[in-house]
C-alpha cells in the first residue's frame, strides 16, 4: 500500500545534507537543502536565458521546431543561475548571493550548485536527451 503524500513526508527544504567539496587541497563541509518552488522556477528560468524554441505546425499534422541559440546569453543565463542556486539552497544565512558571485571560486559554485540542482530535480538531462533522440516535439504542443 502506499503512502500518503503530505509535506512531512517529503521534507521538501526541511530536508538538509552536508556536502564536502576540495578547494586547494582542503575539504570544506557546506549545509545544503533543496530549493523551494519559487527559488527553482526562478533558477530555471535563468538557465533557458538564450534559448528560443519554436514550433510551427505543419501540413502533416506535426511541428516543425526552430531553436534559437545565443551561446552568451545562455552562459551568462547559466552562470547566475548557479550563483543564485547556491545562495538559496546553502543553510548558512551568511552565504548571500553577493558572497557566492565575489568570494566563491567558479569551480565550487558549479560544483555545489550540481548538488543543489540535483537534490532539487532541476535539469534531468537524461529526460532531455531522451527527448532529443526520439525526436519527441510533444513539449512544443499545449
Amino acid at each position: 500500500m502506499a503512502k500518503k503524500l503530505t509535506a512531512g513526508v517529503l521534507n521538501g527544504t526541511a530536508y538538509q545534507e552536508t556536502m564536502t567539496v576540495t578547494w586547494n587541497g582542503e575539504e570544506f563541509e557546506v549545509d545544503i537543502r533543496p530549493l523551494n518552488n519559487k527559488e527553482a522556477l526562478e533558477i530555471e528560468e535563468l538557465m533557458q536565458e538564450g534559448v528560443a524554441v519554436k514550433g510551427t505546425p505543419t501540413l502533416k499534422g506535426k511541428v516543425a521546431q526552430t531553436l534559437q541559440f545565443d551561446t552568451k546569453a545562455n552562459l551568462r543565463g547559466r552562470k547566475r543561475a548557479a550563483i543564485k542556486a547556491v545562495a538559496y539552497g546553502t543553510v548558512d544565512p551568511m552565504i548571500t548571493e553577493q558572497v557566492v558571485e565575489n568570494e566563491f571560486p567558479p569551480k565550487l559554485v558549479d560544483e555545489i550548485a550540481g548538488r543543489i540542482y540535483e537534490i532539487t530535480g532541476i535539469g534531468n538531462k537524461q529526460q532531455v536527451q531522451e527527448a532529443v533522440e526520439n525526436d519527441d516535439d510533444s513539449f512544443l504542443q499545449s
